[in-house]
């Protein structure tokens, strides 16, 4: 699979664009500061499952952006997407204009930039090798594969020197109204029925 890095979250407040490699390499999130399990609002899955779709079948292209985590409310996850600027297939890569919107999103919002997310047109949901060089060690990785319908989140850690993805439980949360769950249900824990569900207001 061609990869074209377009982002690093390298701290939990920076971003970093092709033009910065060396900060893709770094990252300020302190170890253990993740959870063990999160939470994605259905209409950030919801979302996520059809642009992806949309975009493979516009020659397996891939769709992007970062992940957002709001004070307060640390297990639940925000996504912001943001344009591909690649013309590649099966890549994807962030203009500095995206870098800065993401960044002033974060800073309005008094959110960290915990991770990125990207969408995987003809394989698993699996984060690949150029995945894993290029995002910040502790940092998150959330991967929708478009034949599988699967998303996955992971954590990248370092173990013996190298990055490693390390997957972390992941459930919808928010109200749907019938058909399978966009997200595969955690390692070892199924997804809660729609009765149980509850309503979240992230916005």
């Amino acid at each position: 699979m061609r990869f074209t890095p377009f982002i690093a979250l390298a701290c939990a407040a920076t971003l970093s664009c092709e033009t910065n490699r060396e900060d893709w390499q770094r990252s300020n999130l302190a170890r253990g500061w993740a959870k063990s399990s999160y939470r994605l609002p259905h209409h950030e899955s919801v979302r996520f499952r059809h642009e992806a779709r949309a975009a493979g079948q516009n020659g397996n292209r891939e769709i992007c952006g970062a992940i957002l985590r709001r004070p307060g409310d640390a297990g639940t996850l925000e996504l912001i997407f943001a344009d591909n600027e690649s013309r590649h297939a099966h890549s994807y890569e962030l203009s500095l204009r995206s870098v800065k919107r993401i960044r002033r999103i974060a800073h309005t919002n008094k959110a960290e930039i915990i991770g990125a997310f990207h969408s995987h047109p003809t394989s698993d949901a699996t984060p690949g090798r150029n995945d894993l060089t290029h995002a910040g060690v502790h940092s998150l990785l959330l991967i929708h594969s478009v034949p599988t319908g699967r998303t996955r989140l992971w954590q990248v850690v370092l173990r013996e020197g190298a990055k490693k993805a390390r997957e972390v439980q992941l459930e919808v949360i928010g109200r749907r109204l019938r058909g399978p769950s966009p997200l595969a249900p955690s390692p070892g824990r199924p997804l809660p029925d729609d009765e149980a569900i509850h309503d979240l207001r992230t916005r």
